[in-house]
């Protein structure tokens, strides 16, 4: 493991809040000039003020256009020696069946999902390749989620569906990279507690949040990956959560609150 990370260059996506804000900051903290990318340059200023080696960068990484603008403001400073794409959204309707029509997933909602959450993944990994792979190479680390290894129905078929897709994509991508210098890790964090728990149809007690993974944790996890010279795929669980279904019951109260019934 080197925790050293003086000179080196980071791309945080999703770095305006949560996960990527955490991961940006513990990145800084290392040595490494980080990139934030994100959709709103007032979320990435947020960011930016926890180090001054954080640069914001306003980027949607479902569009090619806005990558490429992106990617051209970083190699004015030199190739990124890694990209920790945390980049995700959720939304409150995630059901294909319900008696609620309000808790159907829309089209519009499945598009969005998948552009983010899947095509965004693409778009960034392919981005990076090119002049990490000039510059000897680089690590890529990709957040997906246990919704991805598993069924999880508070976490919404589009969601799950996404994060299976991504699970699948770095499985096939990673000799294909790896051919090319550059190491590919998937990281698989559990419940977490960030701003995609706001996005849930029924909000989870003060009790429960408390016992989620942290972003703090999860920067560290990837931080922990990203400093490896080996690929790895790590799954992360709060203690309460068993791999592969939905927490008990007494752990989730929450859970009644889906009202899942025959229609």
């Amino acid at each position: 493991m080197d925790p050293n990370w003086n000179d080196r260059i980071v791309i945080v996506t999703g770095g305006g809040g949560g996960m990527g804000q955490a991961a940006a900051k513990r990145f800084a903290e290392a040595g490494a000039k980080t990139f934030v990318f994100g959709r709103t340059l007032e979320s990435l200023q947020e960011t930016a003020g926890l180090s001054p080696r954080i640069i914001p960068v306003v980027c949607d990484v479902a569009d090619t256009t806005s990558v490429t603008s992106a990617m051209e403001t970083v190699l004015q400073h030199g190739a990124p020696f890694a990209l920790i794409h945390t980049a995700g959204i959720n939304t409150p309707d995630r059901f294909l069946a319900h008696a609620d029509p309000a808790r159907l997933v829309t089209e519009e909602s499945w598009h969005r999902v998948l552009e983010i959450n899947v095509i965004g993944v693409a778009n960034m990994i392919q981005a990076v390749t090119r002049p990490m792979a000039a510059n000897g190479g680089g690590r890529i680390v990709v957040v997906s989620s246990t919704a991805g290894h598993g069924f999880d129905s508070f976490a919404g078929v589009p969601y799950t569906a996404s994060k299976w897709a991504v699970h699948g994509m770095l499985f096939t991508a990673r000799m294909q990279l790896n051919a090319q210098g550059i190491v590919v890790s998937e990281y698989a964090p559990g419940e977490a507690d960030t701003p995609l728990v706001k996005k849930r149809p029924v909000q989870p007690t003060a009790e429960h949040k408390s016992a989620m993974i942290t972003t703090e944790d999860c920067a560290e996890a990837m931080f922990f990956i990203a400093s490896q010279p080996h690929s790895m795929s790590i799954i992360q669980l709060p203690a309460y959560q068993p791999f592969g279904g939905m927490p008990p019951q007494i752990t989730a109260p929450w859970l009644a609150g889906f009202d899942i019934k025959q229609v």
